[in-house]
């Protein structure tokens, strides 16, 4: 099956990374800033339901970029013949979306009815402009080379964000550059209003320590999935310090500090940034301690040598862009845990496995 997903621009290589986990049998045919088109023998609800897609679709044909109203009529032509998937959830009315190169555009009246005509002859549904119905997108991209009709994947539940946090496809990408395990200890210092850790109740964990000195404030904007999950241990703690963290009891810390702003730390970045490595050289496990932090582009080296003057080793960085804002992703850990890969297998397989053993956990 084909299917094309829509991401956070910049975050191609970390998608890259968590994809294999959702998308066996995985072929990457087209890749940019923030969309991607592979093949996979997944079915299309495991590809609906991944975290890090704002979009998800299913293609049911494609045709060459000869202009989008000439490849509308193509797609018209054609649609008679071609195999419609069976989607998660028939629905008896459908909507068009026509979107070039990351924008909805504009097409001829005369186009875009042979194509709802063609839909709605096809699959028995009548058109609706508005409302809950099934969504077909046209979609081009200046250098994917086709042009493709796709139904959207609806997802099978809605994904939870708390108002003004990290977007729930970004902070499931966060996560999901920590190469999560079933026994984790996992800590966010900076929680925020919680959305990484809403990202890791998705998946099995053992346990997850929230942080924030604003905690009482931020509690307020919690989900209730977050606030009743007994898994989740919540403090109200200096980040430096988190007198209530016992020294090595952490397995994994995915966390997004302040960006540099004087007036959120109080004190110079530069000592900011030294006390972040020295909290997670304290608090991280002494084999297989990790961590994943988003920062602004401008503070990332500095953060980068302040972890790497700890002994941690850098493994990757990744240069997104979150809400317009250039940021940088960085990933490491203690030397001596396993490195990250692009196409890890699953937690629980048997190369999880194999670094349990290197790493002496049992």
């Amino acid at each position: 099956m084909r299917y094309f997903i829509q991401h956070v621009a910049g975050a191609g290589d970390l998608i890259l990374e968590a994809l294999p986990r959702f998308a066996a049998g995985l072929e990457v045919r087209y890749r940019d800033d923030s969309a991607m088109l592979f093949d996979s023998t997944a079915a299309m609800n495991l590809i609906a339901d991944m975290p890090f897609a704002s979009n998800a679709f299913v293609v049911i044909a494609s045709v060459p970029p000869d202009g989008v109203d000439a490849a509308i009529r193509q797609i018209s032509r054609r649609l008679p013949h071609e195999r419609l998937p069976d989607l998660p959830a028939r629905r008896r009315s459908f909507r068009t979306m026509i979107h070039i190169d990351g924008k909805l555009a504009a097409v001829s009246r005369d186009s875009k009815a042979r194509l709802d005509l063609a839909i709605a002859s096809r699959t028995g549904a009548r058109h609706q402009p508005r409302g809950l119905c099934q969504e077909y997108w046209v979609i081009g991209r200046a250098a994917m080379r086709e042009v493709l009709f796709c139904a959207r994947l609806p997802r099978s539940r809605g994904q939870s964000t708390a108002a003004g946090s990290l977007s729930s496809e970004l902070a499931s990408m966060l996560v999901s550059a920590s190469r999560p395990d079933r026994r984790d200890v996992f800590l966010d210092p900076f929680g925020g209003r919680g959305s990484l850790v809403l990202a890791r109740l998705e998946l099995p964990v053992s346990q997850i320590l929230y942080s924030d000195t604003d905690l009482e404030s931020c509690r307020r904007h919690f989900p209730r999935e977050l606030t009743n999950d007994a898994r989740v241990r919540f403090l109200s703690e200096n980040a430096l310090t988190l007198p209530s963290v016992p020294d090595r009891g952490i397995d994994v810390i995915v966390t997004d500090p302040p960006w540099g702003e004087y007036r959120q730390i109080g004190q110079p970045y530069g000592a900011f940034a030294l006390g972040i490595a020295r909290a997670f050289d304290r608090v991280l496990h002494p084999v297989r301690g990790r961590f994943v932090v988003l920062t602004s582009r401008r503070t990332a080296a500095g953060i980068a040598a302040r972890l790497a003057e700890a002994s941690f080793r850098m493994n990757k960085g990744y240069e997104i862009l979150v809400n317009g804002h250039p940021a940088t992703v960085l990933v490491g850990g203690r030397p001596a845990a396993p490195r990250a890969r692009t196409g890890r297998l699953p937690a629980g397989t048997s190369e999880d496995a194999a670094a349990t053993r290197r790493d002496g956990r049992d």
